[in-house]
């Protein structure tokens, strides 16, 4: 009988997908699944701005290898967005332009954290960065946001953390870090030589107030790696390209895990992405404005409450007037309604009564079905 290694920790430990167990419930619903559960946009780039990114591409922009840094053009007109939109002192040795911010955030970690290290993650967070720490060997570490955010912060250190990630606005709750609160994470940093882990690839999605990113901080500036999305910002998920901004030395050190990984992202896509920053301005307006719309709708017609998310994309639910401890039993009977939502463990392990809803990810007729399913079956419980 043939036998077979055993496989990795990384392989057997990094979580599975967040929506597994709801797939079951899913198949009986025999008519039209709305997706409520996966952070995307129903709007497209402008037709124009396609037209202009695909028309310049040559048979060497697809079919030759580019560089793993970055195509320099993108990778010029990103270091002018950072300076102007940004405000931050870098050049283009800090720029790694990556498949996507899902790549350039585990580049980062694989970057920043060696095998045994603790990254702290603020919760509720993003699910993918807690599979990330533990596939590169890293220790998550969950630590609740609190309005006070510094001595939250500072009784989870220890002598084997090396970094702080967070995100803002914050997936899956759009909150937002106030200047107090950046300025008690910088100073954290700082205190016991710790990197940030800035996640800012909702900057374009502020309502409320007004995006600030962490790298703007004198105290955080040397010491963060600030990771932006063209998924997000131009409706651009399926091109996958994003970027970080770093420090040099980990810049250099991201630079050498990129070209071992991916190598380099194509560069048609990266002519696309060029083509948003380009004309892409008008589009940013409209769709924020089009995502507050939905916001607004979203929260005013669902009966389970949820807070007013000043940024972001998703509303964060709470769901234990209904099932105390964990939501899940309401997740399920949702999908049987044809609804996915996504379930609160995923995103720490004190978040098991909530839920997150994007409101961005399908059109508004679509979105108000899909809230009327979810409050159909609280009605019913």
């Amino acid at each position: 009988m043939s036998r077979f290694p055993g496989l990795s920790n990384a392989g057997e430990n990094v979580p599975a997908s967040i929506f597994a167990k709801l797939r079951e419930h899913l198949a009986r619903f025999p008519g039209d699944v709305i997706p409520l559960q996966i952070g995307d946009t129903h709007l497209h780039p402008p037709a124009t701005l396609e037209a202009v990114a695909w028309a310049e591409l040559t048979l060497g922009d697809v079919y030759s290898y580019g560089t793993p840094a970055g195509w320099a053009p993108l990778v010029a007109a990103i270091v002018e967005k950072a300076r102007t939109k940004n405000r931050l002192s870098i050049g283009e040795a800090n720029v790694q332009v990556a498949c996507g911010a899902t790549h350039a955030l585990s580049a980062a970690v694989q970057a920043l954290c060696d095998r045994g290290e603790e990254l702290i993650l603020v919760t509720p967070h993003w699910p993918l960065i807690k599979g990330m720490a533990i596939g590169h060997g890293a220790v998550p570490v969950e630590v609740p946001f609190a309005p006070d955010l510094e001595p939250v912060l500072e009784a989870a250190i220890t002598p084997r953390t090396a970094a702080i990630y967070v995100a803002t606005p914050n997936n899956p709750d759009g909150v937002m870090l106030t200047a107090a609160q950046l300025d008690g994470l910088a100073r954290v940093a700082e205190r016991h030589s710790l990197w940030i882990l800035a996640d800012e690839v909702y900057e374009d999605y502020g309502y409320d107030a007004e995006h600030v990113s962490i790298a703007t901080h004198p105290l955080a500036a040397p010491r963060t790696v600030t990771v932006f999305s063209f998924a997000k910002s131009y409706a651009q998920a399926g091109l996958r390209v994003g970027y970080a901004l770093a420090p040099e030395p980990v810049a250099a050190a991201m630079k050498k895990l990129v070209n071992h990984s991916v190598y380099n992202v194509p560069v048609a896509m990266q002519r696309a992405a060029l083509g948003a920053m380009h004309a892409g301005a008008p589009f940013l307006q409209a769709a924020r404005e089009r995502y507050r719309g939905a916001r607004d709708r979203a929260r005013a017609r669902l009966v389970a409450p949820a807070a007013c998310p000043p940024g972001g994309a998703y509303l964060w639910v709470d769901f234990s007037r209904w099932s105390p401890g964990d939501c899940m039993p309401v997740l399920e009977r949702v999908a049987e309604k044809g609804v996915l939502l996504a379930p609160g463990s995923a995103f720490g392990d004190a978040c098991h009564a909530y839920a997150r809803l994007c409101f961005t990810g399908v059109a508004e007729p679509r979105l108000d079905e899909g809230i009327d399913r979810i409050n159909a079956v609280l009605a019913d419980w």
